[in-house]
C-alpha cells in the first residue's frame, strides 16, 4: 500500500471514530432515555380545570412513574409567567393566549396536552345595578393587565361594539378584581372561578358575560420548555400518562376526587361540582381530536391561529418577532398514547 493510500485510510478511520463519538455525545447529552432525576416544577394558578394536576399530585401518580414533581401555586398569572419565562420552573399550566405571548417574548416552549376549554368559569361580573354588558360603559372595570383577563375583556368589548376607551381600567389580580366588586371599588370585574361565584354571592351582583358566550376561546394547556422536552422525552411521556390517569380517577370516583380538588381550590367538596361544571375537561380521546389539524376552536391548531389573529388585530403583540403558532404544538406524546 503506497503512502497516499495509507493517509487516506487513516483519515477515513479518524472520520468514522469522530462521527461515532459525535453521535454518542449527541444522544447522551441532548436526549436521554433515563427519567429526569431532580425535582420538576409545574406552575399553576387556582383553577378548577387543573384537577388532573391536583389529583395526580395528591394520589402519587407522578411518584409511581418515578418522577419528583412539584406543582407550585401562584397568586397571579403574571407571577407564574415571570418564573416560567425566566426558567425557574420547567412547566406551566398555561393558556393558548399566554403560550403565544410567551413565544413572542422569545420563550422556546411547546404544548404537550390540552387541559380544558372554559365553558362559563371565566367571566365578567358587575354590581347589582348593572344588568347587562352595555352597562359597562363608563364604569370602573378591574382586571389584570397583560393577561387572559385583558384579552377576554377586549373580546367581550369588541363583541358589543365597545373598546377600552369606553371604560375606566383598574389593574388588579383576578381575586382582587372580584373583591373590588364586593367592596364597591369597581363596578365591573374580569375574573374566574372560584373567585367569581363568591363575589356574586357576596355582592348580589350579576354575571354579564362568560366564556360560555365564547366556546373554545379560552383553552388551558400544559407547556414545557423545549430544551427540557428534547432532553427528557421519557419524562414528559410519564407526566402525560400520570395526568390522564388522574383524569380517569376523577371520572370514575367523583366524590373522592372532589375532596382532593376542594383542598386545592380552598372550597368545600360540595362546591366543587358547580366549579368544575364551568369547564369542559379534555380526556385522552378529546386530546387526540384537539391535536388534529382543523380551522375550528376545537382543534389546538385552529385555536392558536384564531387567538394569534385576534392579538395582532388589537396590537397586543408589539414584538416584531414572527411566530408560527403551529410550531408551538408538540403532538407526539398524545399520539404515542394511541399505541
Amino acid at each position: 500500500m503506497n503512502k497516499k493510500n495509507i493517509i487516506l485510510l487513516i483519515t477515513g478511520v479518524v472520520i468514522v471514530v469522530a462521527g461515532w463519538f459525535g453521535y454518542k455525545e449527541y444522544f447522551t447529552t441532548t436526549t436521554t432515555t433515563e427519567l429526569y432525576p431532580d425535582k420538576i416544577t409545574i406552575g399553576y394558578v387556582s383553577w378548577p380545570g387543573y384537577l388532573g394536576l391536583y389529583i395526580a399530585n395528591e394520589k402519587g401518580y407522578f411518584k409511581e412513574l418515578g418522577l419528583d414533581v412539584d406543582i407550585r401555586a401562584y397568586p397571579s398569572l403574571s407571577e407564574e409567567y415571570s418564573d416560567y419565562v425566566s426558567g425557574k420552573i420547567q412547566g406551566a399550566a398555561n393558556l393558548t393566549l399566554d403560550a403565544i405571548n410567551e413565544a413572542y417574548d422569545g420563550l422556546d416552549h411547546k404544548i404537550i396536552l390540552v387541559i380544558d376549554h372554559s365553558n362559563g368559569s371565566d367571566g365578567i361580573i358587575a354590581s347589582r345595578g348593572i344588568k347587562d354588558f352595555m352597562g359597562v360603559k363608563g364604569q370602573m372595570v378591574a382586571f389584570e393587565y397583560g393577561t387572559l383577563e385583558e384579552f377576554f375583556l377586549l373580546y367581550a368589548l369588541d363583541r358589543n361594539n365597545l373598546s377600552l376607551t369606553d371604560i375606566i381600567p383598574i389593574n388588579l389580580s383576578p381575586e382582587k378584581s372580584a373583591d373590588a366588586v364586593v367592596t364597591g371599588d369597581a363596578g365591573v370585574a374580569v375574573t374566574y372561578e372560584p373567585f367569581m361565584s363568591e363575589a356574586i354571592t357576596k355582592s348580589g351582583g350579576n354575571k354579564i358575560f362568560s366564556s360560555a358566550d365564547a366556546p373554545g376561546l379560552i383553552t388551558d394547556v400544559l407547556t414545557f420548555h423545549s430544551d427540557f422536552i428534547k432532553a427528557h422525552p421519557n419524562t414528559i411521556e410519564a407526566i402525560v400518562r400520570a395526568y390522564f390517569k388522574a383524569v380517569r380517577f376523577w371520572k370514575e370516583h367523583p366524590e373522592d376526587a372532589n375532596v382532593i380538588i376542594a383542598k386545592y381550590l380552598n372550597i368545600t367538596a360540595d362546591q366543587v361540582s358547580a366549579q368544575v361544571g364551568g369547564v369542559k375537561l379534555l380526556d385522552e380521546s378529546d386530546n387526540r381530536t384537539a391535536f388534529t389539524f382543523s380551522v375550528g376552536l376545537e382543534s389546538l391548531y385552529g385555536n392558536m391561529r384564531s387567538v394569534d389573529e385576534f392579538l395582532k388585530k388589537h396590537q397586543q403583540n408589539t414584538n416584531t418577532r414572527d411566530v408560527d403558532t403551529d410550531t408551538l404544538i408538540e403532538p407526539r406524546f398524545i399520539r404515542k398514547l394511541q399505541k
